[in-house]
């Protein structure tokens, strides 16, 4: 219970000062405990270290409006545990199109070239994705989850106006992004990707 108090005053010095010496002892303290946790639940030691990094960024950048009612700890698992959920409802957001992609292209001859094309489309799907806005990102897997404009301005507590300007501000980050990243080999698969995306946004 001290040591909580303590960290509490820890961050309010983060909050009021902008103390990075006591972030970073915030983040020191309590970095493998998130790692643990993130470790159990994806058994990917990248993945893991990657969502615990995305916690400590937001818990810094978001340090003026957090407000924390029990503990550091407390805070920083529900968190955490919040990105686990956006993660795994990534990936299977992502599952749900390449699908659909293949579908798309019909039979698909799995060279090595090929295999190599996909993983790089998917990797900056991932990249484009993880760099939206929170809301845009969470409206977007909701979208490709068959869910509704009105059943995702409820859940985001959003007007049914702004679900659907982010979904297109969502489409174009998409677009430009990663048609300005990959070419090559991987060029024709980005292309059919965007439009199997663009399919399963629009026909609900």
């Amino acid at each position: 219970m001290v040591y909580q108090t303590l960290e509490l005053r820890w961050w309010e010095a983060v909050q009021k000062q902008d103390d990075r010496s006591l972030f970073n002892r915030l983040y020191l303290k309590h970095w493998e405990a998130l790692y643990i946790i993130a470790w159990n639940r994806t058994k990917d030691e990248d993945v893991a270290k990657d969502i615990v990094q995305d916690v400590f960024i937001n818990f810094w950048e978001r340090r003026k409006h957090i407000v924390i009612r029990t503990s550091v700890i407390q805070y920083l698992t529900g968190a955490l545990k919040n990105r686990l959920i956006d993660y795994f409802q990534s990936e299977q957001v992502k599952r749900r199109v390449f699908e659909y992609v293949l579908q798309q292209m019909g039979k698909v001859i799995w060279q090595s070239d090929n295999a190599a094309a996909y993983q790089e489309v998917e990797d900056a799907f991932d990249e484009t994705l993880n760099a939206m806005p929170e809301n845009m990102r969470k409206s977007l897997l909701l979208r490709l989850e068959n869910q509704s404009i009105s059943d995702i301005a409820k859940q985001l507590n959003l007007a049914e106006q702004t679900v659907s300007n982010l979904h297109t501000e969502a489409g174009k980050r998409l677009r430009k992004k990663m048609l300005l990243r990959l070419k090559g080999a991987a060029l024709p698969t980005t292309i059919v990707f965007l439009q199997a995306l663009n399919d399963l946004l629009i026909n609900k």
